[in-house]
């Protein structure tokens, strides 16, 4: 006999037949797809799995505006073979039942070390078979399969009290899953009655299934939603999470997507995820147009010790601007060069994966013109070749390693790196950055360089090195002076010009050699950065760990101010319509 919960959903999915329905699946062939959105993306081992999402497909040669829904959720999980080679067209998308009912925006953490993949939160498309707050568990078997679990938190009384919402920013460090922010909705929590957004953060520990919700006072941000982040494991004692675009809708107001504060990717946050001290660091380049939401990311390790972060797709709801751009941010650099478009169009709520050894595959992703524009790539994916900054339609496990691509490599080659404005003495030592020496332009964005800003110098005393070291520096500062004053005085005395005229403007070095020119990629601007309509400089300063990188045009933050709000999880409910995706909208 059925379980409860499996004969409730095969009643559920007999009530929701249409006349095509019976004929919609979860792996339409590539002539019946049309578009996915909203899936979310993991790799364990040699498999990539998609989870959840949505998708449009003709059926009975109905195209998806003709059918009673045009677009259905996904219920199964899709593995893809990542050991051999395949195209976007011929691709074999397995399929692996699950017990539960699929949801869209998903938050998924993967645990590398144990080989499994967590899911929470996200939303029932169209509100339906909607249960209690809780989570699940993937367990994959090694040839593509795998099983569904319901866990149980170790701590229910703080689980049960979660608010689970969509739009959530998540990522996870080895051992610690993170959300934060979000909007909670009468289609993410079972008999909710209007919509929250919800400030702070969530972190599971993976190890002990113990949850922990947060205060603002204790989260790198206060709001923010619909942005993707990434764990960054190869600077800092603990790696970084860093967080890209998206926006800042008030905690005490609606949610307005047009009008929401945005979050520059000029000016990124980035977060211990062991001790939450936050930072911030501007970038330059080709800084990609804000404001940006629902769009995805993928990273790449490189074998300088450094990292390559691929960004592509996204929305604009303030100019309803659906993105097709792709581009780079390479660590520690901090600069941002455009990528050549797929020209396959503009995605809204793509997932990203890196895959192989030099791969990114996008996963679906819609337009404006919603769910009956089929998508030109075939089931929706498309491959970018990060080294060589290709796009393709073949996937090829025994590609070379990764390495930068050229135009990154130039950037640390010519002296630009050498010349990164760094925001502090700390985010410098976190990237490997050079120290400008007292001769160099000061940064007016650091803070001081005392040692409380910097935790691993100790407070017993100065030592001995550094104690001569200053008694030679002040002699030989003096020396100088004195051979300074001498040459000039005999300069001046002479008929004829003895110095090159550097009417070029270009510095020179001790010894005459010059300075190497810093050169932004594709005609990055310096020390002001793009912000919404306008222009700003970045904050004066990060006090203590509660700085946020600025945000557009939203009352409460700005140069040098704080956000210490002690709010809980529990914003609750906000007076504010949702608005339900209509027959042919993609999915927000």
């Amino acid at each position: 006999m059925p379980s409860s919960r499996g004969l409730s959903r095969l009643l559920a999915l007999l009530s929701g037949l249409g006349s095509v329905g019976a004929r919609l699946v979860d792996v339409p062939s590539v002539e019946n797809f049309y578009r996915r959105s909203a899936a979310s993306v993991t790799v364990i081992g040699d498999y990539l799995y998609i989870d959840g999402g949505e998708i449009s497909q003709a059926a009975d040669g109905k195209r998806p505006a003709e059918q009673r829904y045009a677009s259905n959720v996904v219920n199964s999980t899709i593995s893809i073979d990542l050991s051999k080679s395949w195209t976007t067209s011929d691709v074999i998308l397995r399929t692996i039942e699950k017990p539960w009912f699929s949801k869209i925006m998903q938050v998924i953490w993967t645990d590398r070390e144990e080989g499994v993949f967590y899911v929470w939160a996200g939303r029932w498309l169209r509100g339906r078979n909607m249960t209690d707050n809780e989570y699940w568990k993937f367990t994959p078997d090694g040839s593509g399969g795998g099983s569904w679990n319901l866990e149980t938190p170790a701590n229910p009384d703080v689980f049960n009290n979660l608010h689970p919402a969509d739009h959530i920013v998540f990522a996870n460090s080895n051992d610690t899953g993170f959300a934060l922010g979000g909007i909670a909705s009468g289609w993410s929590e079972r008999g909710r009655g209007s919509n929250a957004i919800i400030p702070g953060m969530v972190t599971f520990d993976m190890r002990s299934k113990t949850w922990r919700n947060h205060t603002t006072a204790e989260s790198p941000f206060e709001t923010i939603a619909s942005s993707p982040a990434h764990y960054i494991d190869v600077f800092g004692p603990n790696g970084l999470i860093m967080a890209f675009g998206g926006v800042a809708h008030p905690v005490s107001g609606s949610v307005d997507w047009a009008n929401a504060p945005s979050y520059d990717l000029g000016n990124l946050t980035f977060f211990d995820p062991k001790t939450v001290e936050t930072y911030w660091q501007t970038a330059t380049g080709d800084i990609p147009e804000s404001p940006r939401t629902q769009f995805c990311i993928a990273g790449f390790r490189n074998p300088e010790g450094g990292y390559e972060i691929v960004l592509t797709g996204g929305h604009n709801h303030r100019d309803e601007i659906t993105y097709s751009d792709t581009y780079v941010l390479s660590l520690p650099g901090f600069v941002w060069t455009k990528a050549p478009n797929s020209g396959m169009g503009g995605r809204r709520s793509p997932a990203c994966a890196a895959i192989g050894r030099r791969q990114m595959l996008v996963v679906g992703g819609t337009t404006r013109k919603g769910w009956d524009d089929k998508d030109p790539a075939p089931q929706g994916l498309l491959l970018f070749d990060v080294a060589k900054m290709e796009w393709k339609d073949t996937y090829d496990p025994e590609a070379e390693e990764y390495e930068r691509p050229a135009v990154l490599k130039t950037f640390y080659s010519n002296g630009s790196f050498e010349a990164v404005n760094w925001s502090s003495e700390k985010v410098r030592e976190l990237f490997g950055g050079v120290k400008k020496s007292a001769s160099s332009p000061t940064d007016t964005n650091s803070t001081s360089s005392d040692p409380d800003s910097n935790p691993e110098q100790t407070s017993s005393g100065t030592s001995t090195a550094v104690i001569i070291g200053a008694v030679l520096g002040s002699v030989a500062a003096v020396v100088l002076s004195l051979l300074a004053w001498y040459l000039i005085r005999r300069r001046r005395r002479s008929k004829a010009a003895s110095t090159k005229d550097h009417s070029d403007g270009k510095s020179t070095l001790a010894g005459g050699s010059e300075a190497p020119e810093v050169v932004p990629l594709n005609g990055g601007s310096e020390g002001y950065y793009a912000a919404g309509d306008g222009w700003y400089k970045p904050p004066v300063e990060l006090t203590a760990v509660r700085e946020h990188a600025e945000l557009g045009g939203n009352e409460g933050y700005g140069e040098g101010s704080q956000v210490m709000r002690p709010v809980e999880m529990d914003a609750g409910d906000v007076p504010a319509s949702w608005p339900g995706p209509g027959r042919n909208d993609a999915a927000r």
